[in-house]
């Protein structure tokens, strides 16, 4: 491998509203070299891959490929320079064969106008797939393929048909079984070979240090470290990617006495494998784990937005039966999706209108309540979450993100609801609202109601948390509970560790 750098990124700056999504971030890759990055959600990875790949454009800073400037400002430039990106989505043809996919753009034409040379085409491709040990015929249509196998074709593509110096690969190994794992770390080792460049996106720990020359540890944005094979310890990574050496923190243990939600044996399609649970009174419960993990299929087919293949659900020991989220509002379950803009805002429509709609269903069981009432009801949530807002009249959509999220767990709280599902809760949001979300979290559980969060942010979850289950491929892989729940623990579990 040689000490030349392929490519050099130096104060490279990308910025979104309300965002600095890279700050000044240094990073270079030398020729040959498997070079991995690992983070958290929202360190900078995807950002800086995708300018490089030409999906997004840098504010400032500079790039130099070969030790020249380039101006990469277009995925066509990218490539041109020979920078190819394999995504989790991959990009391919399914209803031809695996050939044409590979030579897609460089089909071999026969002596008759309009017609393929495929017997040309077929023994190109068969020397190709040898020379990177893939036993697949390529004949195959695409369509027949697994997951794995198509996203080798699209490597080989990338490196015969784009001829890619620099392949990115984000999170290759996330729908993967073990074999195909070994296979793509096989086809990776093929690349080194040859001398190409391999940035290697994954939060999985262990397969970074068993594949990766050197490794770079990207935090808000920036590159807190970039690591030599020999330096590669798991505590010293650990340590950078969340800022410091976390000293244990002592919490007040859960009683964990009386069980209020209980869901046995439920399995949802290729997501969740027989997976069970506890919820017990006033408990703060944690479901952590990597994206494609399984844990937001789990807690939407709790609340019934996503269909289980089997589960038993009990509610105060009562069996009960959840199909729909009218279901689980009917028991006095309710929940905050991730996205609220989407999922959950009327952003058109006034304060009041955003707080009010299911305390008319649940409460009231009227679409036509008197008004004074509704509003004393979102006048004493705005009041009690602090939402900063003109009035009660206000659209919903001219308030900020912290205020926004505020106005949503209004409207959870409005039905005084048995238990609530919070899928990242304090989402996009500033510190000051993150600190006022967590004070109306913790009084929830001091009141005796149970609460079950997802966050992709762990330290959050870490946090607010009596117990986490950590979730890996649909299965539980760890379980921790009161001082035993910290960032490190939760993190080494979920990337494997």
């Amino acid at each position: 491998m040689s000490d030349t750098y392929l490519l050099e990124v130096k104060k490279l700056t990308k910025t979104f509203p309300g965002t600095v999504a890279l700050d000044e971030i240094d990073f270079c890759l030398r020729k040959g070299e498997v070079h991995a990055i690992v983070g958290e959600n929202g360190a900078g990875k995807s950002t800086l891959m995708k300018i490089l790949s030409g999906a997004y454009t840098r504010d400032s800073g500079t790039i130099l490929f070969d030790g020249e400037p380039v101006d990469i400002n277009s995925v066509e430039v990218a490539r041109n320079i020979g920078v190819s990106m394999i995504y989790q989505e991959i990009e391919d043809v399914p209803t031809v064969t695996v050939a044409e996919n590979i030579f897609l753009g460089r089909l071999p034409r026969s002596k008759i106008p309009g017609f393929l040379n495929f017997k040309e085409l077929f023994d190109a491709t068969n020397k190709i797939l040898h020379e990177y040990n893939v036993e697949i015929k390529p004949q195959r249509k695409i369509s027949t393929l697994t997951t794995g196998e198509r996203q080798f074709i699209e490597i080989i593509r990338a490196v015969v048909v784009k001829n890619a110096k620099i392949v990115i690969m984000d999170e290759p190994t996330s729908s993967l079984t073990k074999s195909e794992v070994e296979k793509l770390f096989s086809i990776v080792g093929e690349l080194r070979k040859k001398g190409i460049s391999v940035i290697y996106i994954s939060h999985r720990l262990d397969e970074v240090m068993g594949i990766a020359d050197r490794v770079s540890v990207f935090r808000d944005g920036k590159n807190r470290g970039t690591l030599e094979k020999h330096e590669l310890d798991p505590d010293k990574v650990v340590s950078l990617m969340i800022g410091h050496v976390l000293k244990r923190v002592e919490k007040k243990p859960s009683e964990r006495k009386k069980v209020v939600f209980e869901v046995k044996k439920l399995s949802v399609r290729n997501r969740v494998v027989d997976f069970g649970m506890k919820v017990y009174e006033g408990e703060i419960l944690g479901i952590a784990g990597l994206m494609g993990s399984g844990k937001d299929e789990l807690v939407e087919s709790i609340f019934g937005l996503w269909p289980a293949q089997y589960k038993e659900t009990y509610f105060f020991r009562e069996k009960i039966n959840i199909k729909s989220p009218v279901d689980a509002l009917r028991y006095g379950i309710v929940y905050l999706p991730e996205e609220r803009k989407s999922k959950a805002l009327f952003l058109e429509m006034t304060v009041n209108d955003n707080v009010v709609p299911q305390w008319l269903f649940y409460v009231k069981k009227s679409l036509f309540p008197k008004r004074k009432r509704e509003v004393d009801v979102t006048e004493y949530y705005v009041k009690r979450l602090s939402i900063k807002t003109p009035s009660v009249f206000t659209k919903v959509a001219d308030l900020s993100g912290g205020n926004q999220q505020k106005t949503i767990l209004s409207r959870l709280m409005a039905v005084k609801p048995k238990m609530l599902v919070l899928n990242d809760p304090t989402r996009g949001v500033d510190v000051g609202s993150k600190e006022e979300i967590y004070s109306v979290i913790s009084a929830l559980s001091d009141e005796g109601i149970p609460l079950l969060i997802l966050s992709s942010e762990i330290p959050e979850i870490c946090k607010l948390a009596n117990r986490v289950i950590v979730l890996s491929k649909g299965k539980i892989c760890a379980e921790f509970v009161d001082n035993d729940v910290t960032t490190e623990n939760v993190i080494r579990a979920a990337i494997g560790i």
